[in-house]
């Protein structure tokens, strides 16, 4: 793993590339990048900390509130595992840390070893990567941190200070890091602009994100010198009293503000003319003492009070936390035996199980239970999917080029959602087949083509083993599939699932590079007692899902495929496309979920993802195979579209009905699809076409409901609740279609 150290002396800077890195760290980490989160206020900041000796008393020691030795090594302690705990979670390719502080105080060859020694303990391949303001503007930044710190004079701007002059920073980095591995950059005293930071992330091979500037509102010179006075205040009244917390201090400094403008690096340029001369600046050197007429005295009445209060709550909540700490260790104690005993054997069967599996299904459940096939929902994904995320903007996404081709059959009620869901993440066209309809299917795509939506294309006289490949090989023929840029074909029951960026397949292809492929490995979503079909919606309806680690059955892990349309492969099949031109293999590359590089499991074949190429970080393939229980009724009087000559009973419900797990990270789309499903339904046709389709499936619900052969798998299905692990135990024993 590599790791980019970023550092540098222009706040400004620095916070506009923290900022693009922290609103990209999604979509870097589909790419195997990882800017850790929880380390900083917005870079990684308690690294530097934790690379501090507790012996040296640095203010930012004080200003953390960890005048105690203990307490700092513990802050070191946590630092490096929370980054540990991410880089196991993500097993990144490359990891950023962007740690400011680096450049103005690690001011001598044995601070900054310090810091590299902590990062060291992650990877040796380490580049550096400085970016350095004018002095002048340096040394305006300088001011502003070390009021911030406590400091009551304003630092040198000697010929080789660290940190305010470049080539002395430069050189001792060299010489700590190697030359051969840093890339310095000097940025001239002009205001800063898009394109500076747009050159600084591509020093951090970051060159593609969307790149703005950061504001820098410091204070003004005024409010410095009156800081430097209060600072020596303060500093009485610590040493008369003990340490005194930055939050209070923060809010003195924050109560001296004038409405002078801040300063700026013009403003002190005759200060560092020695290092760097400013064209135009003022030659004359302005005054950094303390201001002599500011009184800081009644700002401290109460201080000391104050402070002690908030050391005294902040010990206890030390105190607590400890102890927490301390039970928890003590549980998973107690808990090791008893997990252990567990793990040699397997689950009780629940009832359902006991009556549903067959012999051979109940010595599988035994025989896997805790090894390498037992399903479980840890490990695979790197975000928690129960969580309810802000939802994505309601607005125009990007054209992309687009096309999906599918295959329908008396779906009528579900089209407008899915086809609203998929236009809004960005798929620009459709191509679907459909087969002896009977419930408006055929006369909804009708109207969706009429308004430009979508093609249509009739597919009653089938020929060959199903509909579904027939179609598929009549599309590859037709101009709407040659002038596709990208092609995707999936059912009326899977959603393409970005989660990544915003949510939309131009993030995605973004991600993807110039890969020509990638693998959508499908996720699940069961029943989960949903009874009636109500008014048809699906991604709001139904979150419970299938663990994300599921080996077995081979059906779990099935995906559906991302085509970029080069020509590279001559037919397109149910999972993918097949048949890769020999002259365009070796441009061919494949991609996982996580957008990782499977190009040599899954280039000329493979249509399931294994143990190793598993991801759903940045995509992965909603399958609503059961909807609700009536929904499910008129499918299995449907029948199925690729395997015809598979009937579709209680053996495919139990195979499908995975709901103990949540997702719900597709919610985040629910907005932008009910507004563009809005806008489809403004036309007063396809609104009526939808309404009587609706009609149509709800009367055909309570007609086979009332059928005895159908009332009976009814009843069947609502007995079948297994668990997880009695559900794979079902599958991989009574397999009929593997």
């Amino acid at each position: 793993m590599r790791i980019y150290f970023h550092s540098g002396t222009g706040t400004q800077l620095v916070r506009s590339v923290q900022m693009a890195l922290a609103g990209a760290r999604d979509t870097l980490l589909a790419q195997g990048v990882l800017f850790p989160d929880g380390l900083g206020a917005m870079g990684q900041s308690d690294l530097f900390v934790a690379a501090l000796a507790p012996s040296e008393g640095h203010p930012i020691l004080s200003l953390r509130g960890l005048i105690d030795a203990v307490d700092a090594q513990d802050f070191g302690l946590r630092a490096r595992s929370a980054l540990a705990r991410q880089i196991v979670q993500h097993r990144p390719r490359a990891l950023i840390l962007s740690l400011p502080e680096a450049a103005v105080f690690c001011d001598t060859a044995a601070r900054l070893s310090a810091l590299r020694a902590v990062l060291s303990e992650f990877s040796d391949d380490i580049l550096p990567v400085l970016h350095l303001a004018a002095p002048a503007e340096a040394l305006a930044d300088a001011f502003h941190l070390h009021t911030l710190l406590g400091a009551v004079a304003a630092p040198v701007a000697a010929k080789g200070t660290i940190g305010i002059d470049p080539d002395a920073t430069v050189a001792l980095w060299a010489e700590v890091f190697g030359a051969e591995t840093l890339t310095a950059r000097e940025f001239g005293p002009a205001a800063l602009t898009a394109k500076d930071v747009a050159i600084a992330l591509g020093d951090l091979g970051q060159g593609g994100l969307p790149a703005r500037v950061a504001p820098n509102p410091r204070p003004s010179l005024v409010t410095l010198r009156r800081a430097l006075r209060l600072n020596a205040g303060l500093a009485g009244a610590e040493a008369a009293s003990g340490p005194i917390p930055f939050a209070i201090r923060e809010k003195l400094l924050a109560g001296l503000g004038d409405a002078g403008r801040g300063v700026t690096g013009a403003d002190l340029a005759a200060l560092t003319a020695h290092i760097r001369t400013v064209k135009g600046a003022k030659k004359t050197a302005p005054d950094l003492s303390p201001d002599p007429d500011f009184d800081p005295a009644p700002l401290l009445i109460g201080v000391a009070e104050a402070a002690a209060a908030a050391r005294q709550a902040a010990d206890a909540a030390r105190v607590q936390r400890l102890t927490a700490q301390g039970a928890a260790s003590t549980a998973r104690a107690v808990a090791a035996p008893q997990t252990a005993l567990r793990r040699k054997g397997p689950e009780p069967l629940t009832k359902a199980g006991e009556t549903i599996l067959s012999a051979t299904a109940k010595e599988v459940h035994r025989s896997f239970a805790g090894g390498r096939y037992w399903p479980r929902n840890t490990g695979v994904v790197g975000f928690d999917e129960t969580a309810d995320l802000p939802p994505f903007p309601v607005d125009t996404p990007p054209k992309t080029g687009t096309l999906i081709v599918g295959c329908m059959k008396n779906e009528g009620p579900y089209i407008l959602e899915w086809v609203a869901y998929h236009k809004a993440i960005g798929v620009d066209h459709f191509l679907i087949y459909t087969n002896d309809c009977t419930d408006g299917t055929d006369e909804i795509l009708i109207r969706l083509m009429e308004l430009g939506h979508l093609t249509h294309v009739s597919n009653n006289e089938w020929k060959g083993k199903s509909p579904q490949q027939a179609a598929l090989n009549k599309a590859m023929k037709l101009d709407v599939v040659k002038q596709a840029d990208w092609l995707i074909h999936i059912d009326i029951d899977e959603y393409i699932n970005v989660r990544m960026g915003n949510g939309t397949l131009a993030d995605l292809y973004a991600g993807m590079g110039d890969a020509t492929n990638l693998a959508m490995t499908w996720r699940l979503f069961g029943n989960a007692g949903q009874e009636d079909i109500g008014a048809a919606t699906v991604i709001d309806r139904f979150t419970g899902c299938a663990p994300s680690y599921v080996p077995k059955p081979h059906t779990m892990w099935g995906f559906k495929s991302i085509t970029r349309n080069v020509g590279a492969y001559s037919k397109l099949s149910c999972h993918r496309p097949n048949k890769v031109a020999p002259k365009m293999k070796d441009q061919v590359r494949w991609l996982n979920g996580n957008l990782q590089d499977h190009s040599k499991e899954l280039t000329d074949k493979g249509w399931r993802s294994s143990i190793q190429s598993i991801g759903y970080d940045a995509v992965q393939l909603n399958h609503y195979a059961l909807r609700s229980r009536e929904s499910f009724l008129i499918k299995r009087q449907r029948g199925r579209a690729l395997h015809v000559d598979r009937s579709i009973g209680l053996n495919y419900w139990v195979r499908h009905d995975w709901h103990l797990n949540t997702d719900r990270s597709i919610l985040r789309q629910v907005p932008r699809t009910w507004a563009m499903k809005a806008k489809l339904l403004e036309d007063p046709v396809l609104a009526k076409l939808h309404a009587d389709a609706l009609a149509w499936h709800l009367a055909k619900a309570a007609e086979l409901r009332a059928t005895e052969a159908f009332a009976e798998l009814w009843e069947q299905t609502k007995t079948a609740d297994l668990s997880d692990g009695e559900r794979m135990a079902y599958a991989v024993a009574e397999d009929m279609e593997s």
